[in-house]
């Protein structure tokens, strides 16, 4: 990852040959606008280095949004992952978010047919919510520090140098390095 005055950048491997590249770019911007070569060559620019190049397979332009449906239920249909909640992708928690609501919603089920208790598909959405919300605002926390902490255009100066001060308290307040920590990890 790599904060620069023209906008966040990553490059996340995905395998020994492949990878997945994050580049902040202007909301109103399309695919057709970002050629391989200006890709390669602004990824080195904000990463200050020469980055690996090789063919890019897809491209697009992703919203970075948050979106929670509540109740995550309604009558005898359940809803689950992405199909109640989407996060940005800057705070990776979407396989997180899924498995947790898969896991309770397994534990309801099974509940329901050996004991004949239905109190857990009952409070299935309450009790997935009160971790769903959590995390929800430690995503749009971190894609808004991200986003801001480069590009003063985004939302001014004044965001950009909050971002800032709150990145670097992440290195220099154990309090604050922890609780980064242990919700980056899901321990939360």
């Amino acid at each position: 990852m790599a904060i620069h005055d023209r906008g966040l950048a990553g490059m996340i491997p995905r395998g020994e040959n492949a990878g997945r590249l994050y580049l902040q770019c202007p909301a109103g911007d399309s695919p057709e606008q970002w050629p391989d070569q200006r890709i390669w060559s602004e990824l080195a620019a904000r990463f200050g280095t020469d980055v690996p190049s090789g063919k890019i397979i897809d491209k697009r332009i992703v919203p970075l949004r948050c979106v929670v449906y509540s109740p995550m239920s309604h009558g005898r249909l359940y809803l689950l992952g992405d199909a109640a909640h989407i996060v940005p992708p800057m705070s990776a928690k979407g396989i997180h978010l899924a498995l947790y609501d898969t896991e309770v919603f397994a534990r309801a089920i099974i509940a329901k047919i050996k004991e004949g208790d239905a109190s857990g598909l009952g409070n299935y959405s309450d009790t997935c919510l009160r971790h769903i919300w959590n995390y929800q605002a430690f995503a749009a926390w971190l894609t808004e520090l991200m986003h801001n902490a480069g590009d003063a255009s985004y939302e001014g100066d004044f965001r950009k140098e909050v971002a800032r001060a709150e990145l670097e308290r992440q290195f220099s307040s154990e309090a604050a390095s922890r609780l980064f920590s242990e919700l980056s990890a899901g321990l939360l």
